[in-house]
C-alpha cells in the first residue's frame, strides 16, 4: 500500500511537470527538459560505468552543446538547419579526440556509446522544443502527444494485467503480452478519433489524430521494447531511482526518446500536404 501511494504520488508530480512546463512558455520547457537531459546522461553514464565502461566528462560537454545549438535553433533560430547540422557533426568528433586523453582500454567502444546516448536521448529531448513551433497553438499539440503515451502505456498494463496471456516480446520484456498491446491500440485510437472535441484549436482532421496515434503507438512500443533489451544487456531492472515507483527518467522517457523522430516527420508531412 505504502509503494502504490508513493507511485502516485511521484506519478502525478511528474506529469503535472510536464503539463505545466509544456502549458506556461517555451522558455520554461526548455529548461524543464533541459533537467532531463541532464539527468538521462547521467543516468546512462551511471548505468555504463556500473558495466565497466566509463564515458569521459566530454560526453556530458558534448550532450550539453548538443542540446542549447538544436533549443536554440528551434526556438529562436540562431542557427540555420545545415549550420546546426555541421555544428552537431562537429562536436560529436570531440568525443573522438577525448578519448586520446583517456586510458580506456576500448576506446572506440566508449565513443560508440557516447555518440549513442547523444543520438538517442540528447537529441530527441532537445526536439521537443519543435512541436510548439509547428503551429500557433502547437503547445496543446505536444501536450496531446504525451497524453497518447499515457493514455496506451495506461492500457497495455490494465489490458494486460486482465486478460495478457501471450508475451509481446518475452526475451526482451516478459511482462508485456500481445492481448495489451492490441487491446490498447484499439482504445487509444478510438479516443484519438474524437481528439478534435478536445483540441478543436489544431487543424488535424480525426483521422489524421488517429494516424498520429498509431505512429506515437508503433515507435513507442518499440523505443519501450529497445530501453528494455538495453537494460538487459547492462543486467539492470530500472535506469534509476529520481522517481520513486517509477524508476529513472530514461524509463519514463523511453517511448517518447524513439517515437518523437517519427512524430515530427509525420506531422511535417500532414502539416505541410
Amino acid at each position: 500500500m505504502k509503494n502504490l501511494i508513493i507511485r502516485t504520488i511521484t506519478g502525478i508530480a511528474f506529469v503535472s511537470l510536464i503539463v505545466s512546463s509544456i502549458l506556461v512558455s517555451e522558455m520554461f520547457l526548455f529548461n524543464v527538459f533541459l533537467l532531463f537531459t541532464c539527468l538521462g546522461m547521467y543516468e546512462y553514464r551511471t548505468l555504463l560505468q556500473q558495466n565497466n565502461v566509463k564515458l569521459s566528462i566530454a560526453f556530458y560537454v558534448v550532450g550539453l552543446l548538443v542540446y542549447f545549438i538544436v533549443s536554440y535553433a528551434l526556438l529562436w533560430g540562431i542557427f540555420g538547419a545545415n549550420l546546426m547540422l555541421m555544428l552537431v557533426l562537429a562536436l560529436l568528433f570531440i568525443l573522438f579526440v577525448a578519448e586520446l586523453f583517456s586510458k580506456q582500454e576500448q576506446a572506440f567502444l566508449s565513443i560508440a556509446y557516447a555518440v549513442l546516448g547523444i543520438l538517442w536521448i540528447v537529441l530527441p529531448l532537445a526536439l521537443v522544443n519543435r512541436v510548439p513551433l509547428l503551429l500557433s497553438d502547437g503547445k496543446f499539440l505536444l501536450l496531446s502527444l504525451f497524453i497518447f503515451i499515457w493514455l496506451y502505456d495506461t492500457l497495455a498494463y490494465c489490458v494486460g494485467m486482465l486478460i495478457g496471456k501471450h508475451r509481446l516480446f518475452e526475451r526482451v520484456s516478459p511482462k508485456k503480452s500481445w492481448e495489451g498491446a492490441i487491446g490498447s491500440t484499439v482504445l487509444t485510437l478510438t479516443a484519438a478519433y474524437f481528439a478534435h472535441f478536445l483540441f478543436p484549436m489544431l487543424p488535424l482532421t480525426p483521422f489524421q489524430w488517429m494516424g498520429l496515434a498509431l505512429v506515437i503507438i508503433v515507435f513507442g512500443t518499440l523505443g519501450d521494447l529497445v530501453e528494455s533489451l538495453f537494460k538487459r544487456q547492462l543486467s539492470v531492472k530500472d535506469s534509476g531511482t529520481i522517481l520513486p515507483g517509477h524508476g529513472g527518467i530514461l524509463d519514463r522517457f523511453d517511448s517518447m526518446l524513439f517515437a518523437l523522430p517519427f512524430v515530427l516527420l509525420y506531422l511535417n508531412i500532414v502539416l505541410m500536404g
